[in-house]
């Protein structure tokens, strides 16, 4: 394949895979749901008119055989072939997404696609029975049915100014070797013009042939072309029709693409591929259906590459900054010059250019969020196919899919999220019979959420199956040399099962290809982390197991706490803290090696940013500030020198070793070019859980 290096036809390309990868979602759902209900003929209509669109789309790209593919699979869905094998459209169905999905990644890396073996023998197996293949395949049918792709040629040929012949050859009953008496009807057509279509292609498996149709296109006049057919003793008869131009009817962007790539095809002439179709699906055209459909009113979206839209929201992120450097500055002016007229004019001035950059940076904040149903729609082919591979019953239920989040973070959640969701119902889920031993239903349930918290979205995955086994974990652990004896006995709960996340550490009892080898739950985390964000476990034998991940709303920019603690200055997602308090240093215990205060009723564990080797230690003052943060279900206390108010600040990637820390979760540059390091707090408290000398209290 040759590619256009030029960067329009790289953006079509785009939007093409972009476009077609919707379509093959949409076949996952349209294929799970006749699994359900095979005869759903608002799902087969679907299915229909994606693999239609697939068609088209990809061979106005120049993909031949993801075009060709799915003109085939289309001849699965006539209406007699539907009836007979209603059963088994569905596999075939998602048999061709995964075929699809894998040419197109193929397509991506400018790699020829493998052969697609499995899907074209599926298609094998139900079209042996159609009536329609079977006429076209031993030649027995009452007329020429030529297909979608063979019409395009004809037309292309036709409107060039060539003479087109239908022809119709009969085959003499009493030829000896069919295959022999076809390979010669070829080669005659062949040699009175460029075949067109041809009927039968091939004579394999063929007991008779009684007649061949073709469409030839020549510059030979009529009687040259009838004697060039006439074979002795193999053609006993022919017949021969010149094809002339029909009256145009309007035709849409997807017929004229065809066209245009028949016709490309005809000629032989080797160009880059032509504008894809880049997000809509084609009305499917059904035999007693008129071509002249309505034109589809202009959708009022865009696609846009994700990359344009970061420069932009870069963009922004410096007029923040300048705007905190302009507010610095009027504040100046206003110590020095208190009587000048300019001050409120500058103030106004100030307002009004806050007032439109904060409705600018909303309008492409907008722009970065999606709902995360895009994400959660991949999620019900994994727990089918999982369930299917186990022999388990198992339904996916899913809320929250309207929750937006930004499309960064939506993409990194994909594997962690899928991997959850297949250990769920791969380990987590039992089989049938071991739910009715239990007293549960046969159908175990995986349930995925999502929703809004303060500045966080939390996505929830969990089950009823069998939970998570605190005293194996604490084996594994010990088996494996993670934790001693001593250890594991003086462990609490919460603690015990934040040992399932240790990398290696697996307390299945079987290991699948699906999941047990002890790996995946470190990596989820690891994810969670790279994203600023968290991620919690809750379990109870024979109960259930709840994941529960926090992500930032958006990795652009938050609104946050300033402080000074040891000589840096800090900031805190505003979102995060629960209240300040001040206490003195009397007021701080020592409990089991952990520092503690009272809040009212509760004590807290105390944290100082020095235990975490980011700043010079001082000496302490007698009272300090304590910032109460709170973070899923655990709060804890942050000790602070001084507290420099509230500002809303762009995250930006600076080159910091201290940066590297998992326990900064970033920087932000002020307006007077001060950094400010922006703190992890879920990574400060899975630091503080793991240590030895400092724990985290839930409230």
């Amino acid at each position: 394949m040759n590619f256009s290096p030029n960067e329009h036809t790289s953006e079509l390309r785009e939007l093409f895979f972009e476009s077609a990868e919707e379509i093959l979602q949409g076949m996952n759902e349209a294929a799970l749901a006749l699994e359900k209900r095979p005869d759903d003929t608002e799902q087969l209509r679907h299915v229909r008119r994606a693999v239609h669109t697939l068609k088209g789309d990809s061979a106005a790209c120049g993909f031949r055989e993801l075009s060709e593919l799915a003109h085939s699979l289309e001849d699965v869905f006539a209406p007699e072939l539907l009836l007979e094998n209603a059963g088994a459209v569905a596999g075939v169905v998602l048999t061709a997404a995964d075929t699809f999905h894998e040419m197109l990644s193929a397509y991506r890396n400018d790699l020829h696609p493998a052969p697609a073996s499995a899907l074209q023998e599926d298609i094998k197996r139900l079209l042996q029975k159609s009536p329609v293949e079977q006429q076209h395949t031993l030649g027995h049918e009452t007329k020429i049915e030529w297909t979608e792709y063979e019409q395009l040629m004809i037309a292309e040929a036709l409107r060039g100014g060539e003479s087109v012949y239908k022809i119709l050859l009969f085959v003499n009953p009493d030829a000896p070797l069919p295959a022999a008496a076809f390979e010669l009807a070829r080669k005659a057509l062949e040699g009175s013009g460029k075949v067109l279509a041809l009927h039968p292609k091939e004579s394999a498996g063929m007991e008779r042939i009684s007649r061949i149709s073709a469409a030839v296109s020549t510059t030979h006049p009529a009687d040259w072309v009838r004697k060039r057919c006439q074979v002795p003793s193999i053609i006993e008869k022919l017949d021969l029709e010149l094809l002339s131009v029909e009256k145009s009817e309007p035709r849409d962007l997807l017929e004229i693409l065809l066209e245009a790539e028949a016709a490309a095809t005809a000629a032989s002439v080797k160009t880059g591929p032509l504008n894809p179709v880049a997000s809509w699906e084609q009305p499917h055209h059904d035999s007693n259906l008129t071509v002249n459909q309505p034109q589809p009113a202009p959708e009022n979206s865009l696609r846009v590459d994700a990359a344009r839209i970061d420069t932009v929201m870069n963009l922004i992120g410096e007029l923040i900054i300048s705007k905190s450097m302009l507010q610095r500055t009027v504040t100046e002016f206003e110590r020095q010059h208190m009587r000048d007229p300019l001050r409120a004019k500058f103030y106004d001035a100030l307002a009004f250019q806050s007032r439109v950059l904060g409705e600018l940076q909303h309008s492409v904040m907008k722009i970065r969020m999606v709902p995360v149903e895009q994400l959660f729609r991949r999620f019900p082919r994994i727990v089918r196919d999982v369930a299917k591979a186990r022999k388990k019953d198992v339904a996916l239920e899913i809320t929250g899919q309207n929750t937006d989040l930004d499309k960064s973070i939506l993409d990194a959640l994909a594997e962690p999220l899928a991997h959850l969701i297949r250990n769920a119902a791969d380990h987590g889920i039992e089989s049938p019979t071991e739910r009715q031993a239990a007293g549960k239903p046969p159908r175990g349930t995986i349930r995925l959420n999502a929703y809004h918290d303060c500045d966080h979205v939390v996505i929830e995955v969990s089950d009823d199956g069998r939970g998570l086994d605190g005293d194996k974990i604490l084996r594994r652990a010990v088996e494996r040399g993670i934790l001693s004896s001593d250890e594991a006995l003086r462990m609490k709960e919460y603690d015990v099962l934040q040992l399932a996340f240790t990398p290696g550490l697996s307390t299945a009892d079987e290991v699948t290809e699906i999941s047990g080898r002890g790996v995946g739950l470190d990596i989820v985390k690891a994810a969670l982390e790279r994203l600023k964000g968290s991620v919690e476990l809750k379990s109870e034998i024979t109960k259930g197991t709840t994941f529960r991940l926090l992500v930032p709303f958006t990795l652009a920019s938050i609104q946050a706490l300033l402080f000074r603690a040891h000589g840096r200055l800090y900031a805190v997602p505003l979102g995060s803290v629960i209240e300040i308090t001040r206490i003195n240093e009397e007021e701080i215990h020592r409990v089991d090696d952990h520092e503690v205060f009272r809040l009212r009723d509760k004590v807290l564990t105390l944290v100082r940013l020095e235990l975490l080797g980011t700043a010079v230690v001082k000496e302490r003052a007698k009272r300090l500030f304590v910032l109460v943060i709170g973070t899923g279900n655990r709060r804890f206390g942050l000790a602070v020198d001084s507290l420099m108010g509230e500002e809303e600040l762009v995250i930006k990637a600076l080159d910091d070793p201290l940066l590297s820390s998992p326990l900064v979760s970033g920087a932000s540059i002020l307006g007077d070019g001060t950094v400010v390091l922006i703190l992890n707090v879920g990574a400060v408290i899975s630091q503080f859980a793991k240590s030895p000398a400092v724990g985290v209290m839930t409230s």
